[in-house]
């Protein structure tokens, strides 16, 4: 995604995300950041930060 923001509003919408390079997904559930590997069903709490562009910039919806 382009920004930190857009990925931040995509989130709220309640889209998932998908690293292009690691290919977790990611949504917010209660307000905080959850990921999962594609292959599993259940969600965990991520520490994924958005801190640089890296984080963001491999994401897609």
């Amino acid at each position: 995604m382009e920004s930190k923001e857009a990925v931040l509003s995509a989130l709220k919408e309640g889209k998932k995300l998908t690293s292009t390079i690691t290919g977790l997904q990611y949504t917010l559930i209660g307000g905080q950041l959850h990921a999962r590997s594609s292959e599993k069903t259940d969600w965990h709490e991520s520490e994924l930060r958005f801190d640089n562009p890296p984080s963001w910039l491999n994401l897609r919806a």
